[in-house]
């Protein structure tokens, strides 16, 4: 997992601002009995979609590993499902994708939200082979505002892309002619529709938590909140107003 200290300082408004999963993901998935066993949220960050898994889980059978490398993000994940621990249905670990600290053949599906973006490839695969029982399944996830160019989304990106820090397009998910390296047995792709209404402050939060611009504690933020204000004030309708997302779910095998 590339740079799993990029997060650092911006787990808080993370936690706050993100997205989160349309429940319809969540119903689809265990509508295919995939939440009938144990699973491992693998770069669970925060914790917003186990939190998706847990509500959909089905049966007494069901258990959830999260891993997380990131000490802020998984203290805000242990934090929010305090509970789910405490009732045995969780457990956190300190690990990636490429290190799970999981125990081999223990889980029938990996998930990955908002995550695979960072992983090494070869040495992810290798170390999925290892933890998935025998007929396991990896889920990937994404949620993606760039997919709509109308409406306030135009708007978004329009500052996004004047403040961004990298080149190119932004790092958001692999490209689905590169998931082969992390699902070579095939996969299927389900997306789902996904507003998000955001007040300004909410809007505020939601930037300073992606690690393509400035960081809330950098000057330069600042910038940034005022082109964010302008765009909301042109387009908010009763205080609020709507990011459109899709979610897009890539269901695949290793073998």
């Amino acid at each position: 997992m590339t740079n799993p200290d990029r997060f650092l300082g911006r787990a808080e408004v993370y936690a706050s601002a993100r997205p989160t999963y349309p429940s319809a993901l969540g119903e689809w998935l265990a509508g295919l009995g995939l939440l009938s066993g144990r699973v491992a949220d693998v770069g669970a960050g925060t914790g917003l979609f186990t939190r998706l898994l847990l509500a959909h889980a089905m049966g007494p059978a069901f258990a959830l590993d999260a891993v997380e490398p990131n000490p802020e993000m998984r203290g805000q994940l242990e934090v929010a499902l305090a509970g789910e621990v405490t009732a045995g249905r969780l457990a956190v670990y300190n690990g990636t994708s490429e290190a799970t600290a999981l125990e081999s053949a223990s889980v029938r599906l990996i998930t990955a939200a908002q995550a695979a973006h960072w992983f090494a490839p070869t040495p992810t695969v290798r170390e999925f082979r290892r933890v998935l029982a025998p007929g396991g399944q990896v889920l990937l996830v994404w949620n993606d505002w760039r997919g709509v160019d109308t409406g306030f989304n135009a708007a978004y990106r329009e500052v996004v892309t004047a403040f961004s820090r990298e080149d190119g397009e932004l790092l958001s998910r692999v490209p689905e002619h590169e998931l082969p390296l992390l699902m070579p047995g095939g996969f299927a792709v389900q997306v789902f529709d996904n507003p998000v209404r955001f007040t300004r402050e909410r809007l505020h939060a939601l930037a300073g938590s992606v690690s393509y611009l400035p960081a809330p504690s950098d000057p330069q933020f600042a910038v940034v909140a005022r082109q964010l204000d302008s765009a909301f004030e042109a387009y908010a309708e009763e205080g609020h107003v709507t990011l459109t997302y899709r979610t897009y779910a890539y269901l695949g095998r290793l073998d």
